[in-house]
């Protein structure tokens, strides 16, 4: 009976420990070897800046025609001028391929992300970008009253359009946006005057920059969309971080129920989560775990909706 029993509880004790030896690994395995979703970037296509250059060669006789139809007549000087007399001229087009570090770009973008890496073997985004257009520089401008200021800007902006195709190659998603990004801009009043401006060379690096990205949130919230993963009181934890939602962004959150969205803002964030408050005096009770939720970019027209509902007066 005492060895029944003693068996018994060896058994228990290997299964125990056969259990536990199969589920630590489970507990134990780091999150940066769970498997992210690849995305290769394939083609750019951007424009292009060229520049035309006319280039002479040639050479001439040391006497001209005249002087030797002098000596073999007419008919024989110009034979003899036209086969030793050379000149000639060609146009040589010099072209440079602009946003020539928008493929890195992306790359750092999407694996900033915590979600997506780069690589074959999965997704493939098609980028194509037009070339900057620009509106006129900032101008400062004489203010005379003591209280009154005035403020300009100039702005470079280009079209992108994407696709975004999964491994079979069909289309999953796409679009056409239009990154603006500011350039220069001036502050007058009757005390002071300020202007600030980015060199041209500059500003292809920072549509660079602000383009990558969009496109990184376009890819990954398409993947994976964002939604909010925590509530507390009128704070949201939205399940990206910083590297894709900085600090300031806003977050519109759709309601449980009723209609409409809330409008969020960012205010802190890691590298795997973010954090936003409500904004406006709004009721946050119509927000729970899972609401998706859409980014906002500052340069788009949604970023100066209204945040509350119009009232109407009596």
């Amino acid at each position: 009976m005492m060895t029944t029993m003693l068996r018994r509880r060896a058994l228990t004790v290997t299964i125990a420990l056969l259990a536990v030896g199969f589920t630590v690994p489970a507990f134990t395995e780091p999150a940066s070897a769970q498997e992210r979703e690849r995305v290769n970037v394939g083609s750019i296509t951007s424009a292009q800046t060229c520049v035309y250059y006319r280039n002479y060669s040639g050479g001439r006789l040391e006497y001209g025609e005249e002087y030797y139809a002098r000596v073999w007549g007419a008919a024989a000087a110009a034979r003899y001028y036209a086969a030793h007399t050379t000149w000639r001229s060609w146009v040589v087009k010099d072209c440079q391929n602009n946003f020539q570090n928008l493929r890195s770009a992306i790359e750092g973008a999407l694996a900033s992300s915590g979600r997506l890496t780069s690589g074959r073997g999965g997704y493939t985004l098609d980028v194509t970008i037009s070339d900057i257009a620009e509106t006129g520089p900032a101008r400062n401008t004489p203010v005379n009253d003591p209280n009154g200021y005035r403020t300009s800007w100039g702005t470079a902006s280009a079209t992108v359009s994407f696709v975004l195709k999964d491994a079979a190659g069909r289309n999953v998603d796409g679009g056409v946006v239009t990154k603006v990004v500011e350039m220069s801009r001036t502050i007058d009043t009757a005390d002071f005057t300020m202007r600030v401006s980015e060199p041209g060379a500059s500003v292809y690096d920072l549509m660079q920059r602000d383009v990558a990205q969009m496109l990184a949130r376009k890819v990954a919230f398409g993947i994976e969309p964002l939604r909010v993963s925590a509530v507390k009181d009128d704070l949201i934890e939205l399940n990206y971080g910083g590297a894709l939602l900085p600090v300031g962004s806003i977050i519109d959150v759709r309601r449980s129920q009723g209609v409409g969205v809330l409008r969020y803002r960012v205010i802190s964030a890691t590298d795997r989560d973010a954090t936003a408050a409500v904004d406006g005096d709004n009721d946050t009770s119509v927000i729970d775990i899972g609401n998706l939720a859409t980014f906002i970019e500052d340069d788009s027209d949604a970023a100066s909706a209204r945040r509350f509902r119009r009232k109407r007066l009596p």
